[in-house]
């Protein structure tokens, strides 16, 4: 039987977490709660010593799909076990497959699963040194702009930048209701009401959920900010970024703080992929991703 995540759980599940080998973003524990109940259910269990998650749709046909079992201690699942854990949980479909485990079993996995790209669902990844140094004639655009909001912003109104903790974190929800309130700022702000619930469901569990992130200040008052979380020992993925649009450099700036402050164990960031949308695509190829990583379904030919 499957059990509702909840929040809670997550010192219970996270060593579920600690030694997985699935590059996707999705395999963030708090990005998994933080998103929960915003567009699907997650669901959970242990099944012989894997945990599985479980998604269920909000919106009828509520689908529901499988992600990739997580062991403890790891090890790899192979694609005859994938398709036994599926029949016995009655359920047909895996969600985000990333292609390093696809590639290498693709004709074994084709015996068992039809297997469909998911593009929208492509990740980008980046070495830590190259977004915080910003070294080299290809991010000199980057740097250029950093340079022109120390000119023209920093270096008329003061600008500090802090690591959020559970007593700023209230910040960010403050800088939200100003942009919800102000309509032309509004119309500018790419942002979904459930975006914003899985900010919130971040923001008031930051510590709990061992999330990092950081905060702008522009003249006293919260401009931007940056927070994401573990994915693995190595990774981290940074989940929700916000500044203010009219400041020039200001989302350059933050990037590259928050990438500068990191703790020095993470050697790689996930960006997250760009949902299939040309501007976010645009915004994430400008940093020159060291690598990215597709993702797959996998659906069962022989269904429980």
């Amino acid at each position: 039987m499957f059990n509702r995540l909840k929040a809670e759980d997550y010192g219970a599940l996270k060593g579920f977490f600690e030694g997985h080998r699935y590059p996707l973003c999705e395999y963030s524990l708090a990005s998994i709660i933080a998103w929960n109940r915003c567009l699907y259910e997650v669901s959970w269990k242990i099944d012989g010593g894997l945990l599985l998650m479980a998604e269920t749709d909000l919106e009828p046909p509520a689908s529901k799909r499988l992600l990739m079992p997580l062991p403890r201690p790891w090890r790899e699942i192979s694609p005859g076990e994938l398709a036994e854990i599926a029949r016995r949980n009655r359920h047909g479909h895996y969600y985000y497959v990333p292609e390093s485990y696809l590639a290498p079993r693709r004709t074994e996995i084709e015996a068992l699963f039809t297997v469909t790209g998911q593009p929208g669902y492509m990740d980008y990844l980046y070495n830590q040194r190259d977004m915080a140094e910003l070294a080299g004639h290809k991010y000199s655009k980057k740097r250029n702009l950093i340079a022109q909001f120390n000119k023209r912003t920093a270096a008329a109104r003061p600008v500090k930048v802090e690591s959020i903790t559970a007593k700023n974190s209230g910040l960010c929800l403050n800088l939200l209701d100003r942009w919800t309130s102000d309509i032309e700022t509004g119309k500018h702000l790419d942002m979904l009401n459930c975006e914003r619930k899985a900010i919130i469901n971040s923001l008031s569990r930051f510590e709990p959920l061992e999330m990092e992130g950081v905060l702008v200040f522009i003249d006293g008052v919260i401009s931007g900010f940056a927070f994401g979380s573990r994915l693995s020992n190595d990774t981290f993925v940074l989940n929700f970024e916000k500044a203010l649009d009219n400041v020039k450099g200001l989302y350059q700036f933050l990037d590259n703080e928050l990438a500068k402050r990191l703790p020095p164990h993470y050697s790689i960031i996930n960006k997250e992929s760009d949902l299939e949308k040309p501007g976010l695509a645009k915004a994430k190829e400008s940093y020159y991703p060291a690598g990215k990583v597709k993702s797959y379904t996998l659906t069962l030919k022989q269904m429980p």
